[in-house]
């Protein structure tokens, strides 16, 4: 997909389990389409709400290969090359681009965070691995300052994107708009939705999130876009509850949505035994009552 004119809702799928803790391929197909029928601009998987880290290589690789495979072209996919180390995150890069994934998105490594100079490398390799556009994943626990982030764009053939996480993300998107630079195609938000409206007033060209609400997300978007922006608060105000839910009970809360809402069959966690307690589940039957009746796709 050439055209890298990104905006509005890049859903994130969630990593469906089954009893036996591996990946229900079935399930994750039906997110996909899902995704794709709620009209988002684009897919990004897997990242921190797919779980990743807790994902073997060969489940971050299946992750991609069924995405790319029910997406068929649909949506771009951005597909998640972060590892631990330059060589592993090369080899990801380059199995995700002979998959056909539209771009690449890479955190720097996150285990042991390495120095600038370092970092400046492993995104210099992975560019340098594919010919797509890379996504900087600039997130808290491994932070890179403005003129890092702009730098890496500037330097680096393919680093143009910005998924920017670092709190308060709504200054921090527009400390990079600012700087205007050529190098830097977009900046996106990051921090499930919350602060949409924040982060676009910035100028964040859209947001990366979990995708139990991305139907919503998406015609919210569609709507600032359309100059309804009366029309477009109410509706964010209507699903904010929802996604600050989402912060507070995690992972679990978006898989039940989505079992209420006929995609998953499951709400479970890999890192949770139990995801949801019993005050978890009338809190998510309190936020749920509230959204339902406002839901844009139905099974």
């Amino acid at each position: 997909m050439k055209n890298d004119n990104w905006s509005g809702s890049f859903a994130i799928p969630m990593t469906p389990f089954d009893d036996s803790d591996r990946i229900d391929e079935n399930a994750l197909e039906a997110e996909i389409e899902f995704c794709i029928a709620s009209k988002v601009g684009g897919i990004v998987v897997p990242v921190m709400v797919s779980e990743f880290r807790a994902l073997s290589e060969d489940e971050r690789r299946e992750m991609v290969r069924i995405t790319l495979q029910v997406a068929n072209g649909r949506v771009p996919v951005v597909a998640n090359c972060a590892a631990v180390n330059t060589p592993l995150a090369v080899r990801y890069a380059e199995n995700f681009q002979k998959l056909g994934a539209d771009a690449m998105i890479a955190m720097p490594p996150y285990t042991l965070v390495p120095d600038y100079p370092t970092i400046r490398e492993y995104f210099r390799a992975i560019s340098d691995a594919v010919a797509v556009p890379i996504w900087i994943q600039n997130v808290a626990f491994a932070r890179l300052s403005v003129d890092q982030v702009v730098s890496l764009c500037e330097e680096i053939e393919n680093v143009s994107w910005v998924k920017e996480e670092v709190p308060p993300t709504p200054r921090s998107i527009g400390a990079i708009t600012e700087r205007n630079s050529a190098a830097v195609k977009g900046v996106m938000g990051g921090v499930g939705g919350r602060l949409l409206m924040a982060e676009r007033a910035r100028g964040s060209k859209g947001v990366v999130h979990a995708c139990q609400f991305c139907d919503l997300i998406q015609r919210v978007w569609e709507l600032l876009d359309a100059g309804s922006d009366d029309e477009a608060q109410d509706l964010f105000d209507i699903v904010l509850p929802g996604l600050v839910a989402e912060q507070a009970l995690g992972m679990g809360f978006a898989k039940e949505i989505m079992v209420r809402r006929g995609v998953l069959k499951n709400n479970r966690v890999r890192s949770q035994a139990v995801s949801l307690d019993p005050l978890d589940l009338a809190e998510v039957d309190r936020v749920w009552r509230r959204i339902e009746p406002h839901l844009i796709w139905h099974p």
